[in-house]
């Protein structure tokens, strides 16, 4: 086991499906490998999930039809199938149960049809073997669908926890609570990694953060956060396939098993179109509309991020001097996804074969049509330096009833202000990324910024994103009375 002072092989930020696959094939091929991450294993984006494991993805190829070459498609079904199958037989290895069921995306509506036969179509010219079906007999109506056999569910939390163990067993660590603020790449020499207990250093680096916390080669503005709420309810069918849904209210993915269903949907750009819970009770009305016994019994959301290409950016970080390696851009589909990135960015560490599909997807071109979204997305977040502030007088202020959190202006400039268990606290009303105006999440008791997705709890801390230091405290809130 290193110490903090020992120059490692290699460092791992984050602990999800990207960042123990990689660590994990680093470790067995004999480097020493530190796994540094500020939540415990299991707590962020990859352990929040469904557990699905599948190569069917809502319409990923169709979307890749019109905003990339056929070729890079097919690229994509090939990492995916290869992630796929490493997480299969890494379960396996790990003793981490799976259950086997079909995918099946779904059409709710005529609209929802057209959808399905456009996927049918690139998915099979892409090689990815679905099969178009008619007249299901599923729980709600219907207008056809795509099947893919024998795709895996799994509790993704046991195999990360499963995985953190292997990573320690192949003689590396795995250090929890350990949120990394800085990386000082050398020209000549290893990079130094700054987290709140003091500075490791290694020869290289990999940021399996979700989106890398150093802004060079604007990944953020290649890609959007985006956050989708999850609901587990007791009561349904455990015999239902992996379904993914298109309808009317946007799309939403359903997995049972004997403890539940999780129903998935609501995706939305972090910290943008109102209260979080309204879209959870809208994904409770969709649940009890569509499985029969749906009962709600929690509801958590989880953080994506969505590339402007369709395929997500794995590699090198450019002006790292080829030293620190990155992977985002899963828009939901993180666990084949990711299982891919770690293949890619572990050949590239340990010098092994690289896949040709790494080679395709690497030198792919972002077509005008991927670019004009995220120009276009770009500009809505910059209008929302600007937007969401509330004018407040005092009078307003301590009307602020437990569990809400407003942005208003002071002497200080804009302030964020939450009542959480009774507590009243204050910091900065301003993301110290890229300064985006932050909103309320009322749902999980978080200020969001709209612009780069970084999450923030009630005190300053930061709970996820690229920002690497927490908001500053504002004012003494002593003078805001009692909540009515």
């Amino acid at each position: 086991m290193a110490g903090a002072g020992e120059q490692r092989d290699l460092i791992v930020v984050g602990a999800g499906i990207v960042g123990l696959s990689t660590a994990l094939m680093a470790a067995e091929a004999g480097q020493s490998v530190t796994v540094l991450t500020a939540e415990p294993v299991g707590g962020g984006t990859s352990g929040r999930s469904a557990g699905i494991v599948s190569q069917l993805h809502g319409t990923a190829y169709s979307r890749m039809r019109s905003e990339t070459a056929a070729k890079n498609a097919a690229a994509y079904r090939h990492a995916n199938a290869d992630g796929f199958a490493w997480l299969r037989d890494t379960a396996q290895r790990l003793g981490v149960p799976v259950e086997y069921r079909d995918a099946l995306l779904v059409a709710e509506t005529a609209s929802g049809a057209r959808r399905v036969d456009d996927e049918h179509l690139a998915a099979a010219r892409a090689g990815l073997p679905v099969e178009k079906l008619r007249g299901l007999d599923l729980p709600f109506p219907t207008h056809g669908a795509l099947r893919l056999r024998d795709q895996l569910l799994l509790d993704p939390k046991r195999l990360l926890v499963a995985l953190a163990a292997a990573v320690r067993d192949a003689g590396s660590e795995v250090l929890e609570g350990e949120r990394v603020t800085d990386i000082r790449v050398g020209v000549r020499g290893g990079s130094l990694v700054e987290t709140g207990s003091g500075t490791r250093e290694a020869e290289k680096v990999v940021l399996a953060t979700g989106t890398p916390i150093l802004d060079r080669g604007l990944y953020l503005l290649k890609t959007q956060a985006i956050r989708t709420l999850s609901m587990c309810g007791t009561g349904v069918d455990d015999a239902l396939p992996l379904i993914t849904a298109l309808g009317a209210q946007g799309s939403h993915t359903v997995a049972v098993t004997a403890s539940g269903a999780v129903v998935t949907g609501g995706a939305h750009p972090t910290g943008v179109g109102g209260p979080e819970s309204a879209r959870a009770d809208a994904l409770e009305r969709w649940s009890t509309a569509h499985l029969e016994g749906f009962a709600r019994a929690a509801t958590w959301s989880g953080q994506d991020y969505r590339p402007f290409n369709p395929i997500a950016f794995v590699g090198r970080l450019p002006r790292a001097f080829g030293r620190v390696l990155f992977a985002t851009g899963f828009d939901g589909w993180g666990l084949t996804h990711g299982a891919a990135a770690g293949l890619r960015i572990a050949a590239e560490l340990t010098g092994s074969t690289k896949p040709g599909w790494a080679a395709t997807i690497g030198r792919r071109v972002t077509r005008p049509a991927s670019q004009r979204i995220g120009i276009s997305t770009d500009a809505a977040a910059a209008r929302r330096l600007l937007g969401g502030v509330v004018r407040a007088v005092p009078a307003d202020r301590r009307l602020l009833r437990d569990g809400a959190g407003i942005v208003h202006r002071t002497s200080d400039g804009l302030v964020a202000t939450s009542r959480v268990g009774g507590v009243v606290r204050s910091v900065s009303g301003v993301c110290n990324r890229l300064g985006g105006t932050l909103s309320w999440n009322d749902l999980e008791h978080s200020w969001d910024c709209p612009v780069c997705g970084s999450r923030f709890a009630p005190d300053g801390g930061v709970l996820e994103g690229g920002a690497r230091g927490g908001l500053t405290p504002a004012h003494d809130p002593a003078d805001w009375g009692t909540a009515s």
